[in-house]
C-alpha cells in the first residue's frame, strides 16, 4: 500500500518560519491536478470564448485556419447562459443582504439590553462607515461564489494613519522620546539641548519608526534654538474592519488535501505590491528591511505553471505582463502548537521566487502569531453548494451548465443559418454561365434561355424543433437554479431561492460575528458610547451574542409583503386580547419589510419610546396645571391605553397636583377634558375589536 505519510509535521511541531516547507505546500496548492484547467474552462463557458473566435459572431476561414462549416459567414453566435446564471445568483444574494434583518440575540436574559446595542453599533457600522467598500467586495465574492462554486472573505481590522504637522514645545518632544511633561526630565532636556544632541537625536529616532536622523538632529536643533518645532504627528485616519473578497484558484490557495476548511495545514493569500508599497513596509517596521531589498528584482515576475484565467473583456489571457512593475507576496497564515502548548495561527510572509538568500538563510518579510485569530484562520469560505466536505469540489455555474450552453448555441447557429438562407437561398445558374450573374435591387438579369435562373428550393422542414429545444433548455436551467419561469411552479420556484439564500445569509451572519470580535478587541469604547446612546463601553464578551441575517425571498414580491402586513393587522392583532404580541417590535419588524433602512432610523428602543410617551403625558398635565389647554388631542389614538396610566401615575405621585385639583376648577376641567379623549381612544380601539370579533374580548 502507497502512502504519503511523513514522520512528524514540519510546521506543526514548530513555530519558526520554515519557508521551505510553506513553499512546497504553496506549489503543491497551485498545481493541484483538480484545479489545472478548471478555472480555465469556468472562464471559457462564461465569457463565451473559443478558439477561432470573430468579433462579428460568424465564422471566417481567417479565423479558423480553415473552410467554416457550412459555409463562410455562417453563424458563430455567444450564448450568454452561464452568465445570465451568475448574474441572477449575484443579484439575489446582494438583494437579499441589503434587505436582510440583523438580529442581534443575548445569551442570557441580563445581555438583551447589550444585544440592543450590539446591534445598533454593528448596523451603523455596515451601512455607513464600511460603504461602499463593504458592498462592492461582496458583489465581487457572489460573483466569484456563482462562476467557481466558493469563494472566501478575509477579516481583518484595518488601522491607518496619516502624518499631520503639528507644532511642538520642548514639553512636546519630550513625550515624543517617551517621557513625560514633569519638571525633572523637562531639565534633563534642556541640558542635554546644549551639549548632547546627537544623543538626543538617537533617541527621538528609537522613539518614532520612520524618522530618519538627519530630519530627527534638524528637530533637535530647531527647539534648542526657538523653543518649538514642527513634527510630523501620526493621526489616525481609519479604525474599523475590512474585507477583501478573494478570486479562488487565484489570490486564495490551500493544500489539495484540505478536507475543512479551518482544520487546514496551511491558507496562502496571493497579493501584489508596487515597489513604493514594500518600501513603505519596511520603513514603518512592518517587514524585513533585507527582504524588501532582494524581492526589488522579482518584480514583475511570475510562475510559468500559472494559468491565469482569462479577461472578461478581451476574451484573452490575463497576463502578468502587465503587472511588470508589481512585486508578488504570498502571505501563509499555518496552523502551529504555539511555545506554550496552545493551538495558534501564524502568519509568514515571503516570495514565491526568493525563500533563501545566498548564505542559503531562510528568506522572509514577516513571521508573528496572529492573536486576534485565535485557533480559527481570519477566513470565512462559502460554497454554492455542499456536496463534499472539501471547498473545491462545490460546482460553480459554469461547469453545470456548460453542455446546455453548448446546446443552446448549437440550436440558435442553426435557426440564425435557416433565417440567411429563407431569406436568399442560393441561386441555379447553369455551369456556362460561371460567377458572372450579380443580384441586387433593380439590377438587370440576363437570361439566355427562360428559367436558366432560379432560386433554389429551402429545407421543408421548418425551425419548430430548434426552438422547442431551446426552450426546454431554458426552462431546465430556470428550474435548477430558482430562476423565475412560467413553465416552473412558483413554490419550487421560491424553495431554491430560498435555500440559496440561506446559505448565503448563514455565511454572512459567520463574517458579521467576526467583525464583531475584532470590533471588541480593536474598536474605541468612546465611539460605541457614542453611536449607541448608551454612554456604556464595548461589552467584551465573545460568547454573550448571537448574530443572524434573515431574509425571506418572498418579501422581494410587493404585493406578497402588502397582503402580509395587512394580515397581521386585520388578524392577528385584533385577537391579542392578552398583548402577547410586542407592538414595537412589530411595527420595527414591518417597517425593515418595506425598507430596512427606514426601520433603524425611524424605530427607537422599547425603554426610549416608554420615556417619550411619558413625557409627552407629563407635559400634557404640566400645561394644564398652568391653565393652558391640552395641545395633543388625539383622536382613535393607539397608545391611549399607555397614557391613562402614565396620566394617573403622574397625578398620584405628585402632591402639588392633588391640592391644586382640590382648589382649581379650571385645572379639574382641562383635565377632564384631556382624560376623555383618552378614554375616547381606549373605547374606539376595544369597538374595532367589537365590530370583528362580535363579542368584547375584554368583558
Amino acid at each position: 500500500m502507497h502512502s504519503n505519510y511523513v514522520d512528524g509535521d514540519k510546521l506543526q511541531n514548530t513555530t519558526d518560519p520554515n519557508i521551505s516547507e510553506l513553499h512546497k505546500d504553496f506549489v503543491r496548492s497551485y498545481s493541484d491536478e483538480r484545479i489545472t484547467y478548471r478555472v480555465r474552462e469556468s472562464d471559457e463557458t462564461r465569457f463565451s470564448t473559443w478558439n477561432g473566435q470573430s468579433r462579428d459572431g460568424k465564422k471566417h476561414a481567417r479565423d479558423l485556419g480553415q473552410q467554416p462549416f457550412p459555409w463562410e459567414g455562417a453563424s458563430d453566435t455567444r450564448i450568454r447562459l452561464a452568465d445570465e446564471v451568475c448574474s441572477f445568483m449575484v443579484q439575489l444574494s446582494t438583494s437579499a443582504l441589503s434587505r436582510a434583518a440583523l438580529n442581534v440575540g443575548g445569551v442570557e436574559g441580563k445581555d438583551h439590553e447589550d444585544a440592543s446595542a450590539v446591534g445598533v453599533y454593528l448596523r451603523w457600522m455596515l451601512q455607513t462607515v464600511l460603504q461602499p467598500d463593504f458592498e462592492e467586495e461582496l458583489e465581487l465574492h457572489a460573483e466569484y461564489a456563482a462562476q467557481y462554486g466558493w469563494s472566501v472573505l478575509h477579516t481583518t481590522w484595518d488601522r491607518c494613519y496619516s502624518q499631520v504637522p503639528q507644532q511642538i514645545s520642548l514639553e512636546g518632544l519630550a513625550r515624543f522620546m517617551g517621557g513625560t511633561d514633569n519638571s525633572p526630565n523637562i531639565e534633563a532636556l534642556q541640558s542635554a539641548l546644549k551639549n548632547e544632541k546627537e544623543y538626543l537625536a538617537d533617541l527621538l529616532v528609537g522613539s518614532n519608526p520612520g524618522l530618519k536622523r538627519q530630519k530627527a538632529l534638524k528637530h533637535i536643533n530647531e527647539v534648542a534654538k526657538t523653543g518649538k518645532t514642527v513634527f510630523d504627528v501620526p493621526q489616525m485616519t481609519k479604525n474599523q474592519p475590512s474585507i477583501v473578497a478573494l478570486r479562488p484558484y487565484f489570490e486564495i490557495l490551500f493544500p489539495p488535501e484540505t478536507q475543512d476548511w479551518h482544520r487546514a495545514r496551511a491558507i496562502f493569500r496571493r497579493d501584489y505590491y508596487t515597489l513604493a508599497e514594500i518600501e513603505e513596509k519596511a520603513t514603518n517596521g512592518d517587514w524585513d528591511e533585507k527582504f524588501v531589498e532582494k524581492i526589488k528584482r522579482t518584480a514583475g515576475k511570475n510562475s510559468t505553471i500559472w494559468d491565469t484565467g482569462l479577461s472578461p473583456v478581451t476574451g484573452n489571457s490575463e497576463k502578468l505582463d502587465d503587472r511588470s512593475n508589481l512585486v508578488e507576496i504570498v502571505h501563509a497564515y499555518s496552523r502551529r502548537v504555539t511555545e506554550n502548548g496552545n493551538p495558534g495561527i501564524y502568519q509568514t510572509v515571503f516570495s514565491p521566487y526568493m525563500h533563501k538568500d545566498e548564505k542559503g538563510e531562510e528568506c522572509f518579510a514577516q513571521h508573528e502569531l496572529v492573536t486576534e485569530a485565535g485557533d480559527t484562520y481570519p477566513f470565512e469560505c462559502f460554497t454554492r453548494e455542499k456536496t463534499r466536505r472539501s471547498p473545491i469540489e462545490s460546482r460553480g455555474v459554469s461547469e453545470i451548465v456548460k453542455t446546455w450552453q453548448a446546446e443552446y448555441k448549437a440550436q440558435a447557429d442553426q435557426v440564425f443559418d435557416r433565417s440567411s438562407f429563407d431569406t436568399l437561398p442560393p441561386l441555379r445558374v447553369p455551369l456556362r454561365y460561371g460567377q458572372r450573374i450579380k443580384i441586387g435591387p433593380g439590377v438587370q438579369v440576363s437570361e439566355q434561355r427562360p428559367g436558366d435562373i432560379s432560386w433554389m428550393d429551402t429545407p421543408k422542414r421548418g425551425a419548430d424543433l430548434a426552438f422547442q429545444l431551446m426552450d426546454q433548455i431554458q426552462v431546465r436551467t430556470d428550474r435548477y437554479f430558482g430562476r423565475p419561469n412560467a413553465q416552473v411552479p412558483p413554490v419550487e420556484t421560491q424553495l431554491r431561492q430560498q435555500a440559496y439564500v440561506h446559505r448565503w445569509l448563514r455565511h454572512m451572519s459567520t463574517v458579521v460575528n467576526r467583525m464583531w470580535d475584532l470590533t471588541q478587541r480593536f474598536d474605541d469604547d468612546e465611539r460605541f458610547a457614542v453611536v449607541t446612546g448608551t454612554g456604556k463601553p464595548i461589552p467584551r464578551d465573545p460568547n454573550n451574542f448571537n448574530f443572524n441575517l434573515h431574509f425571506d425571498v418572498r418579501e422581494l414580491d410587493n404585493e406578497f409583503v402588502e397582503k402580509k402586513l395587512q394580515a397581521i393587522s386585520q388578524f392577528v392583532l385584533p385577537e391579542d386580547t392578552m398583548g402577547i404580541v410586542d407592538r414595537t417590535k412589530l411595527i420595527r419588524k414591518k417597517l425593515q419589510v418595506i425598507d430596512p433602512s427606514l426601520a433603524d432610523e425611524l424605530v427607537i428602543q422599547n425603554a426610549e419610546a416608554s420615556q417619550a410617551m411619558f413625557e409627552e403625558v407629563n407635559s400634557q398635565v404640566a400645561y394644564m396645571a398652568l391653565g393652558n389647554s391640552p395641545s395633543k388631542l388625539v383622536e382613535n389614538d393607539p397608545a391611549a391605553a399607555i397614557k391613562m396610566q402614565f396620566l394617573q401615575q403622574i397625578i398620584q405621585n405628585n402632591p402639588k397636583y392633588q391640592q391644586q385639583l382640590e382648589a382649581d376648577q379650571q385645572f379639574q376641567e382641562l383635565l377632564k377634558m384631556y382624560s376623555q379623549n383618552l378614554n375616547m381612544s381606549v373605547m374606539q380601539q376595544q369597538n374595532k375589536q367589537i365590530g370583528r370579533l362580535g363579542v368584547n374580548p375584554n368583558a
